[in-house]
């Protein structure tokens, strides 16, 4: 599941399955300066069903900017309670990779997931992978907002676009001789029409798209571009 904030709706986020199809990958694209880029949740089963589907597919995903979330797999590498390095972290590794991005390592690492069984240590299972263009950012680790849930979020700002989203749309200004204009060609447009001829579906079809026609041509003829800074 992931929630977009409006304030994001200007970037167009869609959810990818045409592109990663898995129960256990949650791929988004959003458009930023014109280039579309993606963001990538993966859920890893004990199987690591995910990262082997990435694996076998070959899937490439230009700008991918973040990997990451629950990914079940303990190594040396992120996780100082364990000396261990398997075969399932190298094709983690391996795919990360791949998809150019680079694990999110904290110089002091904070548990992600707490176990409140008696002789069992916290574990870094966790993580948070990104794009070459963010190795410079940090993600952070809030042990303290978990609760209900057993594992901490991730928290992980992306330079992604600036801080006011600009885009552009078409308008009319209120009481303006545009909105004249743009009224009157639009009345005489109608006008010019025939609407006695709505004896069959082709008809009606033919002349609601004379309709759209007439306030469409209008509508370019008199508005005017405005950039809109949110």
């Amino acid at each position: 599941m992931a929630f977009i904030h409006s304030y994001l709706s200007r970037l167009r986020f869609s959810l990818r399955r045409d592109v990663a199809d898995h129960h256990d990958i949650l791929l988004l694209s959003f458009f930023n300066r014109g280039e579309c880029c993606f963001l990538m949740n993966v859920y890893l089963d004990n199987h690591h069903s995910a990262v082997k589907f990435m694996l076998d597919q070959i899937i490439d995903i230009l700008n991918l900017l973040y990997m990451g979330r629950d990914l079940n797999i303990r190594d040396a590498e992120w996780d100082p309670s364990t000396s261990s390095h398997s075969a399932a972290s190298q094709a983690l590794m391996d795919l990360a990779n791949s998809l150019g991005l680079v694990c999110s390592l904290l110089e002091l690492p904070v548990p992600t997931h707490y176990l409140d069984t008696d002789g069992h240590a916290n574990l870094v299972i966790d993580l948070i992978f990104l794009g070459m263009n963010c190795t410079q950012v940090l993600h952070c680790i809030k042990p303290n907002l978990r609760w209900p849930s057993d594992h901490a979020p991730l928290l992980v700002d992306l330079p992604i676009s600036p801080k006011n989203i600009c885009f552009s749309r078409k308008v009319l200004k209120h009481n303006s001789n545009k909105e004249n204009n743009f009224l009157s060609s639009v009345t005489m447009g109608l006008h010019a029409l025939n609407f006695s001829r709505l004896d069959s579906v082709n008809n009606l079809d033919l002349l609601s798209k004379a309709v759209s026609r007439v306030i469409s041509n209008a509508w370019n003829a008199n508005a005017r571009n405005i950039t809109v800074t949110t």
